[in-house]
């Protein structure tokens, strides 16, 4: 299939409140990359806990005296930015009062990618839990006020 059928295809309607598939995530072939940049309350702090939650280390870091104002994370193949707020244009979800974006993350292991993000210092929002559209999955909050959604594909 070369691309996601519309909703509004006819052929691809589905009864109301059932999930269909119509392009697995698996079978997209993306041209552009998509790479998140987390405002955070405290830099030092949130590469530390990224670094432990995701197995990862930071690539690269640039500071303004103490402010980290740039580094990234790999997470998987994702590179993920991180910026220490400022107070003017970087603002951190704990300073806005919380975030409407939630970050998803396909692990192989979503128990222990789990275990890790709460050792690591986040918490759990929704229970991990095998879900009727064929994922086993829930949500987390890392310390910073980021949700997240860490996943696998359900056999």
């Amino acid at each position: 299939m070369d691309a996601a059928v519309p909703a509004t295809d006819p052929d691809h309607v589905t009864e109301p409140g059932r999930i269909r598939k119509v392009l697995p995530m698996s079978e997209i072939n993306a041209t552009t990359a998509l790479a998140p940049r987390l405002v955070v309350s405290s830099g030092d702090a949130a590469l530390d806990f990224y670094s432990r939650a995701f197995d990862c280390e930071p690539t690269d870091q640039v500071y303004d005296g103490d402010r980290l104002v740039n580094a990234h994370v790999l997470i998987g193949t994702t590179l993920v930015g991180v910026t220490e707020e400022d107070g003017a244009h970087n603002q951190s979800p704990t300073t806005v009062g919380g975030t409407p974006v939630i970050l998803s993350l396909t692990v192989p292991d979503v128990d222990d990618a789990v275990s890790r993000f709460i050792d690591a210092g986040g918490h759990v929002v929704i229970e991990i839990d095998d879900r009727p559209y064929g994922r086993r999955d829930g949500r987390l909050q890392d310390p910073f006020g980021h949700l997240w959604i860490l996943g696998q594909e359900l056999d």
